[in-house]
């Protein structure tokens, strides 16, 4: 498996670069990431990344100085030390897809339980992000529940469609 650095970004200019791509990153894949509820709900993706990184609930990935995904997590539980579950975003960049986008995924699942005490990570994906879907299988999360018709997309025709929201997760069993 290849090397990956992982690094926690705090809004500073320190990590100007990072956010910059971080925001570059979801712009370019946002329709594909948030449901059409949420821009008519007043998403808006500058500050999305900025309550984020200032709840210190965002991390960039690095091979060679060169951001290759980012993962923000959202939503954290927590019972005294233990973060009992917690929702996970990524974005991996398109020239990482592929076999190299499982190996930055692996390096993310051990840095998550190895530096926080997390039981159960949390990821839901409409049911046409097929190769999240597969991502998410190789790298150990399971399927846990279905939500019927409870995201908003453009189909392929560029239309509202409904789709399923399909809930995995990882859980960490030796808490």
């Amino acid at each position: 498996m290849e090397q990956f650095m992982i690094l926690p970004i705090t809004w500073s200019p320190v990590y100007q670069k990072e956010i910059e791509e971080i925001y570059r990153m979801l712009k370019d894949q946002e329709h594909k990431i948030f449901d059409l509820t949420w821009y008519d709900m007043g998403g808006d993706i500058l500050n999305y990344v900025e309550g984020r990184i200032k709840e210190d609930a965002v991390f960039v990935i690095k091979k060679d100085n060169d951001i290759c995904a980012f993962f923000m997590l959202e939503n954290p539980r927590t019972f005294k030390n233990i973060i009992t579950r917690v929702e996970v975003h990524t974005v991996v960049r398109k020239k990482y897809w592929g076999k190299t986008s499982r190996d930055i995924m692996n390096s993310f699942r051990n840095y998550l339980f190895t530096n926080y005490n997390i039981k159960k990570v949390i990821a839901q994906v409409p049911q046409c992000g097929y190769g999240v879907i597969k991502l998410l299988k190789d790298i150990g999360f399971k399927h846990e529940g279905t939500l019927k018709q409870a995201l908003l997309f453009l189909d392929k025709n560029n239309k509202p469609k409904f789709y399923d929201e399909l809930i995995y997760s990882l859980t960490n069993e030796e808490i």
